[in-house]
């Protein structure tokens, strides 16, 4: 079956991506991607100097919460908490590394940066695009972000400027949140080239034992399979608002998550949790569900069924409900 898709310009050879994070901070996990057949990589998230402070991780930095690994060996039920920093290297560091990545690596490859003022975000952006990366994704939502960073008065000057300076692909990453369509049509505006729903929720958690917040004492990103159903429902809403593509990214563990979230409209789906929890090879387990639903629907393109499932969506007034007379008396009552 062809599980190739086409993303703001580039050529992909499955709708599967791998997500910013611990699973693209180093080349060697370049190398691990391609061999799964990925469609692209987003690289680790690289801060302005500004934020260098962001570059050094707490230990340990990750707990599994809520962990069934009943099924098959593999964990299906959990919540990845974790306090996940930038890159850990230098400015200079992340352009050679994106440089290295680009002559190891046959799929696209993402630069993903963060910072507050536009100059910052542009000056992060043109050296993204001149170390040779394919695209560039902006971390506008990341659960560590500083809690001052307001949408509408930050990142807005900063996707059209990063828009305006470089010619690679701008994808904006954005937060669950309620604001969603509004924001990815205020990232369309901008000149975003796509908008990736939704990045990790933050969260806390606490110790009742030595009562005190664990890991590292302060909020932390939350994520697993049961964030897939948030963030549906924010794929869902955006693909009918929004005309640039949309990457879904939120609790996929297995291929029908990702023919759900193509179904809902999505382009492509990235993926993190799954890998840091059940391995690489999870990829290759989701390509051959993808394949085998495929085959067996006689699907020739995931084109042809993006979006599907948002034509039977019932509006609440169509809704069947019941219709026939009440009966008499009171209802449910114990005697």
């Amino acid at each position: 079956m062809n599980l190739s898709t086409s993303f703001v310009g580039l050529n992909f050879q499955s709708p599967v991506m791998i997500a910013s994070g611990p699973a693209s901070h180093d080349v060697n996990q370049i190398t691990l991607a391609q061999q799964q057949h990925v469609g692209a990589v987003v690289l680790k998230t690289v801060c302005s100097d500004k934020y260098e402070h962001m570059r050094y991780w707490p230990r340990p930095r990750y707990k599994l919460l809520d962990w069934d690994k009943q099924i098959g060996g593999r964990s299906k039920y959990f919540t990845l908490y974790s306090y996940e920093q930038g890159y850990s290297g230098t400015l200079e560091d992340y352009w050679k590394f994106i440089a290295e990545c680009k002559r190891h690596s046959t799929v696209p490859v993402f630069g993903s940066i963060f910072a507050d003022v536009a100059g910052d975000w542009k000056m992060l952006a043109a050296n993204v695009e001149a170390s040779g990366a394919d695209a560039v994704e902006l971390d506008i939502s990341s659960p560590h972000k500083p809690g001052s960073l307001d949408f509408e008065t930050t990142f807005t000057a900063a996707i059209a400027a990063v828009v305006k300076a470089v010619k690679i692909p701008v994808i904006v990453k954005l937060a669950a949140s309620a604001d969603v369509v509004q924001q990815s049509l205020v990232a369309q505006e901008c000149g975003a080239s796509a908008v990736t729903l939704c990045n990790r929720i933050r969260g806390f958690d606490v110790d009742i034992e030595t009562q005190r917040p664990i890991l590292h004492g302060n909020f932390a990103g939350v994520g697993g399979p049961w964030a897939k159903y948030y963030t549906f429902r924010h794929v869902a809403e955006a693909a009918q608002s929004v005309a640039v593509p949309i990457s879904a990214t939120g609790g996929a563990m297995t291929g029908s998550d990702i023919i759900k979230y193509i179904l809902l409209g999505a382009t492509t789906v990235q993926v993190l949790s799954v890998v840091m929890v059940n391995g690489w090879d999870s990829i290759a387990a989701m390509h051959k569900e993808i394949a085998e639903y495929m085959q067996r629907k006689k699907i020739l393109s995931l084109d042809e069924i993006r979006g599907r499932a948002l034509k039977a969506m019932a509006h609440p007034d169509e809704i069947v409900r019941w219709s026939g007379e009440p009966k008499s008396g009171p209802r449910n009552v114990w005697k």
